[in-house]
C-alpha cells in the first residue's frame, strides 16, 4: 500500500506492507513547484526499490496536488483530515484528537 502526499512545497511517500504495517520505503523531498515531476520520480523509485506496480499496490494520495495526479495514475484521492483521522484511529485508538502545525484535526 502506498501513501503519497503531494503538497504545496513537498512530496512525501511511504510504502507499507498492508498485512504487517512494516514500512518498506519512504521519502520526503521539496518539489520546487514541480509536483507532477517529483511525484513521477517517486513512483519510479518506489517501483524499482519496493517492487510496487498498478497490479499489486493500492495507492492513496493527499495534498493540494494529489487530486489531479491521482486521476492520472489510477490512485484514490483522500482528504488529508480523513487520512489523519484513519491513521490515528488505527495507531492510537484511545485518542480523540490530534493536531499539526497549530491546526486541530478531529477524528470522526
Amino acid at each position: 500500500m502506498v501513501g503519497l502526499d503531494v503538497g504545496s512545497t513537498t512530496v512525501k511517500a511511504v510504502v507499507v506492507n498492508a498485512a504487517t504495517d512494516e514500512i518498506l520505503w519512504q521519502d520526503y523531498q521539496r518539489h520546487e513547484t514541480k509536483q507532477p515531476e517529483k511525484t513521477l520520480e517517486f513512483l519510479k523509485r518506489m517501483e524499482k526499490d519496493a517492487g510496487i506496480s498498478r497490479h499489486n499496490t493500492r495507492m492513496f494520495l493527499t495534498g493540494s496536488g494529489g487530486g489531479g495526479i491521482a486521476e492520472q495514475i489510477g490512485a484514490k484521492f483522500v482528504q488529508e483530515v480523513t487520512a489523519v483521522s484513519l491513521a490515528v484511529e488505527k495507531l492510537h485508538p484511545s485518542k480523540m484528537t490530534t493536531s499539526r502545525d497549530g491546526r486541530r484535526k478531529f477524528r470522526r
